[in-house]
């Protein structure tokens, strides 16, 4: 099954947002300061050395969706190593089967995203951790794997956290049954997680691109909070209070547990009610980290009851049939784009997109149109500067129409750019009396379905008219390198996935 949907599954829009992040550092280009990013670095940087190797092609993600089967892989072997220090062997193997089936994990773990990276370096902290007593080595080493994930994602906080919540309760629901000090092993791991953290900091101060760092990463996400109104925000925090101490009181009962497995399961409930309680905008994705934990508990729960993990299979597996549209080939349309991105666009030639779907070319405009974006632009707390940036930066080229540009920038690109299939080139439908206007100024040419009649011409931006022979026939104004990279707008080029 994952080896049908690594080729059939339909590409997630985050994937070639975090490609256009990695392919930015092959192109000398640093995040926050020359283009928008609100993700930590760590993953874009480790993976942009394989996309340099890989290079410009079409079909460019599933090559960057293969190192994404290594994280898989250590993921669920975490789970097993997990499981089996928690209890025994057959829940280890058990937990791992089923996590690998868990829809949410299974279509995850295949796609191009920060997420895999940080939830495989969170499992091999979890591996260190639990491999016995917390030591000051043990503590350091697992607090640097911690920084890793850290930089690899701003949600390790919520994990560090949840770890220092279970810990607290442990200590003070059981004691220090075994004589361990924990003290000195968890300020080595706190001290193990800022090493990484800090020297990518450091880099961006060197850069000087700090301030769009803190910006993109910390003053945009926080910016969510203005999509949501008072009630969505303060109602989960509320019952947060309420929640946990039902889940304390639960942990209490509890108490005499082994201590790891206390541990691990108050940490469970503490991530997913912090989660719930403080996190505006939850995901599948954002469950990943303790979805190993859940596969454990559950196994140990159902025992030997072989049965139940059968019906579990085949249930998990339906749901991914459904998800996947029974296993149907979805990654056309992702691929058509960047066919006709190559075909249309050269290095060095801006682009203009929603979020980096179009991976290998500079946005004009710094800020991307996702959904936090578009509901602050519709508050006014940022501005649709789409036109000036396109013009400033003589940007001929733009991903096609859809619903998620800006209305502004929306209605610019639809008056001054012409749709040749997937992606759109600077140009208009010339009016029956020759009349037509040009917003960005450059080379173009005047075309008619039989090809080119009049061109190249060096326009300069604003009104211009032509005389006409035959006001009947239908002709458009182009930007001259489109027709000359066998582009047209009378033959649309998105029909071909």
């Amino acid at each position: 099954m994952r080896a049908v949907a690594f080729f059939r599954y339909r590409f997630d829009s985050d994937e070639p947002q975090h490609l256009h992040v990695a392919w930015g550092w092959t192109a000398g280009l640093l995040p926050y300061r020359d283009f928008f990013d609100n993700h930590a670095p760590l993953f874009h940087i480790a993976t942009a050395p394989i996309l340099g190797w890989v290079g410009e092609r079409d079909n460019v993600l599933l090559y960057m969706r293969a190192p994404m089967l290594v994280l898989f892989a250590v993921v669920v072997y975490a789970t097993y190593t997990l499981g089996k220090r928690l209890y025994d062997a057959e829940v280890g193997r058990w937990a791992a089967l089923m996590l690998s089936l868990l829809p949410p994990f299974f279509l995850k773990s295949l796609e191009y995203r920060t997420d895999n990276l940080w939830v495989g370096l969170w499992m091999i902290a979890v591996v260190v951790l639990t491999g016995g007593k917390l030591t000051i080595a043990r503590g350091f080493a697992a607090g640097a794997i911690l920084g890793f994930a850290m930089a690899t994602s701003m949600k390790t906080s919520l994990l560090l956290i949840t770890l220092g919540i279970a810990g607290i309760t442990t200590i003070v629901m059981r004691g220090r049954r075994d004589g361990a000090r924990p003290a000195a092993g968890t300020a080595a791991l706190l001290l193990g997680t800022a090493i990484v953290p800090a020297i990518v900091a450091l880099y961006f101060v060197e850069q000087g691109a700090w301030d769009r760092l803190v910006y993109c990463n910390f003053v945009f996400n926080e910016g969510i909070r203005a999509t949501r109104t008072t009630a969505a925000v303060w109602g989960p925090r509320i019952a947060y209070v309420p929640l946990m101490i039902i889940a304390l009181r639960i942990a209490w009962r509890k108490r005499d547990a082994r201590a790891d497995r206390f541990f691990w399961a108050v940490a469970t409930a503490v991530f997913f009610l912090t989660l719930g309680g403080f996190w505006i905008l939850i995901s599948p994705r954002d469950y990943l980290p303790f979805l190993p934990m859940i596969s454990i508990f559950a196994v140990a729960a159902v025992g030997k009851r072989t049965w139940i993990f059968a019906v579990l299979a085949l249930v998990f597996a339906a749901f991914i049939v459904k998800e996947t549209r029974g296993f149907r080939d979805q990654t056309h349309e992702e691929i058509t784009m960047i066919r006709q991105v190559l075909r249309l666009t050269r290095p060095g030639e801006y682009l203009m997109d929603i979020k980096g779907e179009t991976i290998f070319r500079q946005r004009p405009s710094y800020p991307i149109f996702e959904f936090i974006t578009r509901n602050q632009m519709i508050r006014g707390m940022i501005a649709d500067t789409v036109a000036e940036d396109v013009v400033a930066r003589r940007c001929y080229a733009a991903q096609a129409d859809g619903e998620f540009w800006p209305p502004r920038a929306r209605a610019f690109l639809s008056a001054n750019f012409l749709d040749l299939g997937r992606l759109r080139a600077a140009g208009q439908w010339i009016k029956a009396d020759g009349s037509f206007t040009i917003a960005v100024p450059g080379e173009y040419v005047i075309v008619s379905h039989d090809g080119v009649i009049r061109g190249p011409l060096q326009l300069a931006a604003g009104a211009h008219r032509i005389e006409r022979a035959n006001s009947a026939e239908r002709l458009a104004v182009i930007w001259a390198p489109a027709i000359a990279r066998g582009l047209s707008p009378f033959r649309l080029q998105d029909r071909d996935f």
